[in-house]
This record gives structure tokens, sequence and C-alpha cells, in this order.
């Protein structure tokens, strides 16, 4: 591993890093990480740091494979195994900000965001103590992607459910109470402004269907 990460580092690209992650260390690494996953059911309780494990479970999600970076790093935390050496986090943190980073590219481009997303937002506000700019930051995104159009465009005025409108609403104002400057404000506004005219539609009986 010692040798690998050395030619890993002689790499001037990050395309370049990638490309070797994804054809020749993952290949070759994994199934040792699966085997030792394998033993771990035998012996639950026996903690050993494994640094291949570590790093293995990184290179997932910077090839892109956030399915199995999600699984391996879910199991790093149940097994107490440490991020790799050269990495000043821990996996909570870690996981949070690269999925968020993800997300964000996604939805710019208004493309879905799940199930990646909501699936870290679940253990970001039940599982884990995360900083309250952190925590606010994933309440905010999760509520402006109830506002989202497919061009990833935050638009309350289209949206014609209450209901979403309320929910985002909920989300961006814990956002706002855990870090103040969330900058909430004036998206929220726009949603009392559209739960105004929705309610003044209902009221003529002309609610828009959208």
């Amino acid at each position: 591993m010692d040798a690998d990460l050395k030619r890993l580092k002689a790499f001037a690209r990050r395309s370049d890093k990638i490309a070797h992650k994804r054809d020749v260390l993952l290949p070759k690494w994994l199934p040792i990480v699966e085997e030792y996953l394998n033993q771990k059911q035998d012996k639950p309780n026996e903690i050993t740091d494994n640094p291949i494990f570590a790093y293995c479970t990184v290179w997932a999600f910077d090839i892109g494979d956030l399915a199995r970076g999600l699984e391996l790093s879910f199991r790093a935390i149940e097994l107490g195994q440490p991020m790799p050496s050269v990495i000043r986090r821990k996996w909570p943190g870690f996981i949070a900000d690269t999925i968020f980073d993800w997300a964000e590219a996604q939805a710019e481009h208004g493309h879905s965001i799940e199930p990646y997303f909501g699936t870290v937002f679940k253990r970001v506000i039940n599982d884990w103590k995360m900083p309250e700019p952190v925590t606010a930051k994933y309440y905010k995104f999760a509520g402006l992607a109830l506002l989202r159009a497919a061009n990833g465009d935050i638009t309350p005025s289209h949206i014609g459910d209450v209901e979403r409108l309320n929910e985002a609403d909920r989300l961006l104002e814990k956002a706002a109470s855990l870090h103040r400057h969330a900058q909430v404000k004036t998206v929220r506004n726009k949603i009392a402004m559209r739960l105004r005219a929705l309610e003044a539609y209902g009221s003529q009986g002309d609610l828009p269907s959208r």
C-alpha cells in the first residue's frame, strides 16, 4: 500500500489520479477489504485499525461511486475505523461535505440528488453531532430542493402544492434557527408570497394545478 500511495502521489493531474484509483487501486485492494469485513462478522468486537479499508472507502467517493462509498464509510463508523492518517477529519464530517458538494452540483443542473442526499441528511440530523452551520446548510438545502424547478432554479412561484411549500419553509426555518447566517429570509418571503397567492386563488375557486 505504501508503494501504491507513492505512485499515486506522483500523478500531477487529478483526472489521472481518479482513473488510477478506479482502474488499478480499487480492483487490487477492495477484495482485501471485503475479506476483512467478512472476518469482522466472526469477530465483531475486535477493533484493529485497517488503513487499507480507510483508503478504499475514500477512493470510492473520489471515483464517484457514492453507493459504495457510503456503504463502506457507514461500516467504518460502526467499526470504529479511523480516517486515513493523511486526512485530518472524522468520517461524519468527510461524508457530509462530500455528499453536500455532490448534491449542489447535481441540483444546479436539475439532476436528482437522491438517494444519497436524503440518506446522509437523516444521519446529519439524527445521528451525528455536526457543527451547527453544517446541520443548518443541510436543512437549507433540503428546503431549497423542494422549490427547485426542472432546470435547477429555485422558484417557489411555480409550485402549487401548499404542503410542499410549507414543508420547505419549515426546513428553512430550522436552518435559520441553527445558524443565524443561513441566509434564508429572501426565499422564505417568496414562499409566503406564493402561499398568499394560492390562498387567494383558492378563495376564488381557481387554484393553479401545478
